[in-house]
């Protein structure tokens, strides 16, 4: 990469003053921590990804082990999300889903999730997720697969990265002739 910096001084042989040759020291002081710092956000960028990665990853596994507080965590406060049936839900909805289902519940039951194939995009303080996520069901002794492509949007705040929106599309197999 090749950078060019001008200095906006005028310099002459014969005559060099010492506070603008410290002033052209400085500038390129600047410059080259810039040049530095360019590296550093590429750097940055990939963390990030791990990050919003890392939280998917932590969200799926406080649902299932019913860990309501990690998913209190997790989601923004404004969270609004739209499931595989397109039911819309904010972070109370969520959040109740989270808890252990009562002794009599029929309601088919999460048992695992198998997250893959992640593309993280990052834009500053916010960042697209796009995966596919393989949810493993149980109803009444029968197991159940269901897939599912999700888009998850996180926006940073000082200290983590939260989930504000959800979107799961369902993965219909095609028809067999």
């Amino acid at each position: 990469m090749l950078v060019k910096v001008a200095f906006p001084y005028k310099c002459y042989r014969a005559k060099t003053d010492i506070g603008t040759t410290m002033n052209k020291m400085d500038t390129l002081a600047c410059c080259i921590a810039l040049l530095g710092c360019n590296s550093n956000a590429i750097a940055t960028g990939e963390e990030a990804k791990a990050h919003v990665i890392a939280q998917e990853k932590a969200w799926s596994d406080a649902v299932i082990h019913h860990d309501i507080a990690k998913v209190a965590s997790i989601l923004a406060d404004d969270f609004i999300g739209i499931d595989g049936r397109g039911f819309v839900t904010d972070k109370a909805a969520e959040l109740k889903e989270a808890e252990p289902p009562a002794a009599d519940s029929t309601a088919p039951l999460l048992l695992k999730e198998d997250l893959s194939d992640f593309t993280a995009r990052i834009y500053g303080n916010t960042a697209v997720l796009n995966l596919i996520n393989t949810a493993h069901f149980s109803s009444k002794g029968k197991e159940t697969t269901v897939k599912y492509r999700r888009t998850t949007v996180w926006v940073r705040d000082s200290d983590s990265w939260h989930c504000v929106s959800f979107h799961g599309s369902r993965v219909l197999e095609p028809p067999k002739n």
